[in-house]
């Protein structure tokens, strides 16, 4: 009686650990199914500002090229009205007036310069139309006629850089430096165009994870690494890793960029798929998930250029593009700009959008420094 009793247990064990390997596999199934179809891909939005950052775009492109300077401080060759309005930002957000004067030290690049005036205005859009008028009038004159604010401000204009998540955030980018350095070195993609990117999905997994970064990454200074079917402090899935290498090997693909780049993934003898979720996984050294980042980056932007347009000094479109992933990527003249909402101290961003003003804040740009192409 007893055996019988024994038997029917074990076979009700049997029974429930085929059922949950069962369960197991519909459940793994269920993902790998809606990963091809694309059902977990990010809807995103398009962000309001995208009519501000095309235009802004156009009227960069036709910006006339200076000779650089031969000094640090020689500032003569400087258009007149972009020096009037770096001026006039100095005066009303010394902050942000000071990190335009070293970009434009550091890079000799007017270009960069008007970059980062038109970030202040579009932050500065509906929220100060006293510095929006000032900086407009230099436009209407050729000569230096600025002048100083009433009541000058120690804080940046953007509003992000005093959250909690950025203080976190800068030290822990700071940390990764090297490896971050050392990723734009191997693909060829600028330090500070791979940071904007990261940025934002590190904004997002902090604000969308509000316990775990309270608890454990703001004491120890330190990025999230990956939630749900995305891994490593950029978020990158592993189907989306797996379209990356296969576009280095195909030359066919509009995203292939030629022989010296078909072997940087090798595997060696260790099994791509596990060795390729160690990559991605790694808490330890985020090397690769900075430079899976910057591949899929370097991609886009051959495709686009390839199209006729380029936006490799497009932060806000390639970020964009990185969060809505490869399906999404079609040339064009106007790219919108947008992709996941991330609220930070009740403001909504999109993750292109936030890329764009850290890109062009000036901000760890000692760390990670403007390039002019």
């Amino acid at each position: 009686m007893k055996f019988i009793k024994n038997k029917k247990t074990l076979k009700i064990i049997l029974i429930v650990i085929v059922c949950g390997f069962a369960l197991l596999g519909i459940v793994f199934s269920g993902v790998f199914v809606a990963m091809r179809l694309h059902l977990t891909d990010v809807k995103g939005s398009i962000d309001s500002r995208n009519a501000f950052f095309n235009n802004a775009s156009k009227k960069e492109a036709i910006l006339p090229i200076f000779k650089k300077t031969t000094t640090a401080t020689n500032f003569n060759k400087l258009d007149p009205r972009v020096e009037c309005k770096v001026m006039t930002i100095t005066s009303i957000l010394p902050e942000n007036g000071e990190r335009i004067l070293d970009a434009y030290i550091t890079t000799k690049s007017q270009i960069v310069a008007e970059k980062m005036i038109n970030a202040i205005l579009l932050v500065t859009e509906n929220n100060n139309s006293f510095l929006k008028d000032k900086v407009a009038s230099c436009d209407s004159i050729g000569q230096n006629i600025f002048s100083l604010g009433d009541n000058p401000s120690a804080q940046s204009i953007f509003s992000w850089m005093s959250s909690p998540e950025w203080m976190t955030l800068r030290d822990a980018l700071v940390k990764d430096k090297d490896v971050i350095l050392q990723a734009s070195k191997d693909s060829g993609v600028p330090s500070r165009i791979i940071v904007s990117t990261v940025i934002s999905e590190q904004f997002r997994f902090f604000t969308a994870n509000r316990e775990s970064f309270k608890k454990y990454f703001e004491p120890l200074k330190v990025l999230g690494n990956g939630t749900k079917f995305s891994y490593g402090v950029a978020g990158v899935k592993f189907e989306t890793a797996k379209i990356i290498e296969s576009n280095l090997k195909d030359s066919q693909s509009p995203f292939y960029l030629g022989a010296n780049y078909e072997n940087i993934f090798n595997y060696g003898d260790a099994n791509p798929d596990t060795e390729l979720m160690n990559r991605l996984a790694d808490d330890k050294n985020h090397y690769y998930s900075y430079m899976y980042t910057a591949v899929f980056l370097k991609e886009i932007m051959h495709q686009w250029e390839t199209a006729g347009f380029l936006i490799n000094d497009r932060p806000e479109v390639l970020a964009t593009l990185f969060n809505l992933g490869f399906n999404k990527s079609i040339p064009k003249e106007n790219p919108e700009v947008g992709g996941s909402t991330i609220t930070i101290s009740d403001r909504d961003y999109t993750f292109g959008g936030l890329s764009y003003e850290f890109y062009y804040s000036g901000e760890l740009s000692e760390y990670f420094p403007f390039e002019v192409q």
